[in-house]
């Protein structure tokens, strides 16, 4: 039986694979043993190279707090405490390498070393914490050599050993240590590998002798499966598989023929069936589709029209309300004072309706996707101060000083749609006042552009919340809102700068916006100056 010899060959194949594994995981932990060792004698190393150098910067203070009483003690304690610690690690990694029993003469000539430098430290604690400080003498040649002699008493001499000749010694015993421990740990490495690489190719080519062998014989066995499948592809239904035995391939080959028979019979009608269902639902999905994209298209239309009359509505809504309500809440003016108030909402209620009567008409022509704007002549400083005048009342109740830059340029010829400039200026200085916070800075200006003199530039600079490099490229795409600018007003649209865009291009302009390393934007209204011969 087929299923037979495929489970003895697989079970040849997985036990040689576990013999290796075994093989190369003991070669890997015996890499690993090493690994450690050499680690263990590098930090060994280390540590030793430390307890040298803390001592010496403990011997350097120790000589200026006997000479001069001006070194400080917390930072003896610190030279102390460094040495205690690499102690106690040398102590650690010694116990590691007595308990592993690798090398017995490094282990004994480390633990005398390691006796002699404990109680050396002892000994020198105590006399540093007992030292007194500096007593003037009166020969200071003698000074010197007292201090010098109580210096290498306590540093560098212990029980009868020159204790900087110990920790060389154990310096360079270490050193070589290490050295050893690094070297077997890369034969260990190497020996592994070698042998991972052997079981890795070995277990290649028995995988593909394996493989080759069972794909000839699947094969062979399965070319009558596949000639007869492609028999039925091709619409051959009287074809049959010719049956030979009773192993796994040839019950496959009689369900074949089962199948094949069943696949004559029922063909016909259900190739007619099925291509009558595929053609009405492919009729009632095209006309699914088709009514679906006229709803949305309708919903995305009803939308975007609400959503300007809510934006166009509210700005001049809240500058007569602003103004209303400081008029109010002042009394005793004279008639011109109210009179001048009135005027300004007025102005605005009219602007007001301007903005309605557009939006209707873009309602009843949705086909028209931008408002042309009508030329006539516009008087610049009359533009900025109108569009001032009608946000000042808002700005006022929120603390900002809103000004205007002097000089204006004189020499300019603008023409265009006055009511539209002074909507996408109101836009903008509305904007500036919502998105900066209470007692803000607002400019509002205007100037030739440096790289070309046919162009006007109006900016509007605030010292408000600003916005990220990368919400620059976004702020002109409507419904879209920064997360500072919702966190701040959460009443916004994001249609405001959309509008201002458009109304700029339909002037032939453009609408710039950059942040100002200072904080706030800078919002640039670019637009071309009027020929003479216009």
């Amino acid at each position: 039986m087929f299923k037979a010899r495929l489970g003895v060959w697989l079970g040849v194949l997985v036990a040689l694979v576990a013999t290796q594994f075994a093989v190369v995981v003991w070669l890997v932990n015996q890499s690993e043993l090493e690994r450690s060792r050499s680690l263990r004698a590098k930090d060994a190393l280390v540590q030793y190279i430390d307890l040298a150098a803390n001592k010496q910067r403990l011997k350097v203070w120790f000589a200026q707090y006997l000479l001069t009483d001006e070194a400080p003690v917390p930072l003896r304690d610190e030279y102390l405490q460094r040495m205690q610690q690499g102690l106690s690690e040398l102590e650690r990694l010694h116990g590691e390498e007595a308990a592993d029993h690798s090398d017995l003469a490094i282990e004994k000539v480390s633990r005398q070393t390691l006796e002699a430098l404990r109680t050396n430290f002892q000994a020198l604690r105590a006399q540093v914490l007992q030292a007194q400080p500096h007593i003037p003498h009166p020969n200071p040649a003698t000074e010197r050599a007292a201090v010098w002699g109580e210096m290498l008493g306590v540093f560098d001499i212990s029980q009868g050993q020159d204790m900087r000749t110990l920790i060389a010694e154990a310096i360079r015993l270490q050193e070589a240590h290490s050295r050893a421990t690094e070297a077997a740990a890369k034969i260990a490495l190497a020996r592994s590998r070698s042998l991972a690489i052997f079981s890795i190719l070995s277990t290649i080519l028995l995988s593909i002798g394996f493989v080759a062998f069972f794909a000839w014989d699947i094969r062979r066995r399965m070319a009558p499966l596949l000639d007869g499948t492609l028999a039925l592809q091709s619409g051959r239904m009287e074809h049959r598989i010719a049956v030979q035995g009773r192993d796994e391939f040839d019950r496959l080959s009689q369900s074949f023929n089962r199948m094949a028979e069943e696949i004559q019979l029922h063909r016909a009608n259900e190739a007619s069936q099925r291509q009558r269902l595929e053609d009405a639902v492919a009729q009632r999905t095209q006309a699914l589709h088709e009514a679906n994209e006229q709803l949305r298209e309708i919903d995305h239309s009803r939308r975007q029209f609400f959503a300007n009359i809510s934006h166009e509505l509210r700005t001049p809504t809240t500058a007569i309300l602003g103004e209303s309500e400081i008029t109010l809440r002042r009394s005793g003016h004279p008639e011109a004072f109210y009179r001048e108030t009135l005027e300004r909402v007025a102005a605005i209620a009219r602007q007001l309706g301007a903005r309605i009567a557009e939006l209707m008409a873009v309602a009843r022509q949705s086909e028209d996707k931008a408002i042309k704007a009508d030329a006539e002549q516009i008087d610049l400083p009359a533009l900025l101060k109108q569009a001032l005048n009608q946000q000042s009342a808002a700005a006022t109740q929120q603390g900002h000083q809103l000004a205007l830059a002097l000089p204006l340029p004189t020499d300019v010829k603008l023409r265009g749609s006055a009511a539209k400039l002074g909507q996408a200026l109101t836009i903008l200085i509305d904007n500036a006042i919502r998105y900066t916070p209470a007692e803000g800075q607002i400019r509002v200006g205007a100037q030739r552009a440096h790289e070309d003199t046919q162009r006007l530039h109006i900016w509007v600079e605030d010292s408000g919340i600003g916005m990220r490099p990368q919400d620059l490229q976004r702020a002109t795409e409507r419904y879209w809102r920064s997360d500072e600018a919702r966190k701040l007003r959460p009443d916004g649209m994001g249609l405001g700068l959309p509008i201002a865009e458009g109304i700029a291009e339909a002037h032939g302009g453009q609408l710039l916006i950059s942040s100002r390393p200072e904080g706030g934007c800078r919002v640039l209204l670019s637009l071309p100056l009027a020929q003479d011969k216009d």
